[in-house]
């Protein structure tokens, strides 16, 4: 059988010829789209934009079959497949053997170190390494070469877990180099080290990764490399073990019927005043217990100080299944009334990101139910707030192409962020939910308007927003302030959207001071109490404004 390879720079072998040199660019260029798309069929408008994009022939179809033919003669029969809608290309690449002995390494552990290591052999460079620049070939090539950077940590896990953590660490330490943002990978490592004694040395990769982690992502490590650096520290890990991720030890997880009778995952950790967080966009629980999501240093450290229930929305996360009947703001609110009747009673929501207006409405539908709203980086007027004109073409493109999409969205969370944390953020939110219920829920971010239902809020609210956000911009929370009848104002000093790792003490320290003290006034009565929150990084002045712009709160330096 004829086989093609892809991992790396382009190459066909044929069992009488042997490696056969590949004809012009043009017609390598055809052949990546091709394979790119193995066993579908292309349509000859999408192969004759790849070959012509920059200097279109005056008769496009002519010059197309006229590459076409001259590829055919440089593969076997049968390779290049012509139908009635376009061609197809057959045969066996060196992807489809990697992605086999990958399936083949999962379902049989006792193989798992020999198997990964053939499939990571296979790679000669980045995959379609010369032809990323189409649009097709790159998607394929970003998600083969992430496959590649799994099989690696796999495979340094399977070889850890058989002891031969000597073998497996020098790969590692370069490739945490190279990926100095990948959890899995520095976990497996740090594992590999103290197995062959270096521990001082697992300490500073994870000091290190401690600090790229809060300049790239503005989030702390998860708990469950804390633990594992605490172990190292204690001599504690008697012997390798392959890396496990989520931290769902201390979380309580049970599933309830939304008020349309579909099932949705709650979980419920910490003790203390009961607090609700109201997911934003698309999130999941998994993700967060991992320390993924953009939100869950901040949710963690909530955690650790009250009674936190967290859900995932409809089609995301633990409650995927159904399709999802309504994305609208009305749908969102019942589903977290269901949560609040049936889990929590009357709880303080803290709504960060897209899930303000939710939070809102809620306070408006079920005031008996809402004890106070904390409202971090949100809005109230999604027309006002966000461009029409981005609004479209974000949801466009979450849409049609959801990585590139994602990852373009990813670089505003994290405004000097480099390319792999972007890359990251993105694959939070690909893990999060399909890309059609992503759309939809984005689409209802930027329609959602409840400017008038604020005058009606009742509850006292603390806001807060960084005055650099470029994902909600600063006048989003500031128009909420204003128009909620007892409301705090905090500015926080900052380019970032959701709250930065350096940050977390005072917002921390501000949400749960503020439970405190609004949980000590009547809902009727406006918070006067002058408190005393400091921290380098907040605005020079006014960091507490009630919706007058009234100083209600000491200044912060």
């Amino acid at each position: 059988m004829p086989s093609f390879g892809v991992l790396g720079p382009l190459e066909y072998r044929c069992a009488k010829r042997g490696l056969v040199p590949l004809p012009g660019e043009r017609q390598r260029r055809l052949l990546a789209v091709l394979l790119a798309h193995k066993g579908r069929v292309v349509s000859s408008a999408a192969l004759a934009e790849a070959i012509f994009a920059d200097r279109p022939p005056a008769n496009p179809t002519a010059a197309l079959h006229n590459q076409l033919s001259r590829l055919r003669r440089s593969l076997s029969e049968e390779v290049l497949v012509s139908t009635p809608h376009g061609y197809r290309i057959n045969g066996w690449t060196d992807a489809d053997e990697f992605e086999c002995l990958i399936d083949a390494a999962r379902r049989d552990q006792t193989r798992a170190a020999e198997l990964l290591t053939k499939a990571v052999g296979l790679w000669r460079g980045s995959a379609y390494g010369e032809f990323t620049e189409l649009e097709d070939v790159r998607l394929e090539a970003i998600r083969l070469d992430e496959l590649h950077r799994v099989a690696v940590e796999e495979r340094a896990e399977a070889l850890v877990a058989i002891g031969r953590a000597a073998e497996a660490a020098p790969t590692l330490e370069s490739f945490v180099t190279a990926h100095p943002l990948r959890e899995r990978a520095l976990a497996t490592l740090m594992r590999a080290l103290y197995a062959t004694g270096r521990h001082a040395d697992a300490l500073g990769y994870y000091a290190n990764y401690r600090r790229q982690l809060a300049d790239e992502l503005g989030l702390e490590p998860s708990v469950t490399l804390q633990r594992l650096e605490l172990d190292i520290l204690r001599h504690g890990l008697d012997r390798p073990s392959a890396f496990t991720p989520a931290a769902f030890d201390r979380m309580a997880i049970r599933h309830i019927r939304r008020h349309d009778g579909n099932r949705i995952a709650v979980a419920t950790v910490g003790e203390g005043a009961t607090v609700v967080s109201v997911p934003a966009w698309v999130t999941s629980l998994d993700l967060i217990a991992a320390g993924r999501d953009p939100r869950a240093s901040l949710l963690e450290n909530l955690a650790r100080r009250t009674r936190l229930t967290l859900y995932d929305r409809l089609g995301t996360g633990l409650s995927r299944g159904p399709l999802v009947p309504d994305h609208g703001l009305d749908a969102a609110t019942a589903e977290l009334e269901s949560v609040l009747e049936q889990v929590t009673g009357p709880a303080t929501l803290v709504a960060v990101s897209q899930s303000g207006p939710v939070a809102v409405n809620m306070a408006v539908r079920r005031p008996d139910l809402v004890e106070r709203l904390v409202l971090i980086a949100t809005y109230a007027n999604g027309p006002a707030t966000f461009s029409a004109e981005m609004a479209s073409a974000a949801v466009s493109l979450i849409r049609s192409h959801p990585r590139v999409g994602a990852t373009l969205l990813a670089g505003l969370y994290r405004p000097n962020a480099g390319d792999e944390a972007c890359q990251l953020l993105a694959a939070v939110l690909g893990a999060a939910a399909e890309p059609a219920t992503t759309a939809d829920y984005l689409a209802a971010v930027y329609s959602t308007d409840v400017t008038s239902l604020l005058p009606q809020v009742t509850v006292p609210a603390l806001v807060m927003h960084y005055t650099g956000d470029r994902v909600i911009p600063f006048v989003g929370g500031q128009q909420l302030a204003r128009g909620l009848s007892d409301a705090r104002f905090v500015p926080l000093d900052g380019p970032f959207h959701v709250p930065d790792a350096r940050d977390l003490g005072i917002i921390t320290d501000a949400v749960i001071e503020f439970i405190a003290h609004a949980g000590r006034q009547s809902r009727s009565s406006h918070y006067q109490e002058r408190s005393d929150f400091t921290h380098a990084r907040c605005c020079g002045a006014d960091p507490f404004l009630d919706h007058a712009g009234r100083d209600s709160a000491t200044t912060v330096p």
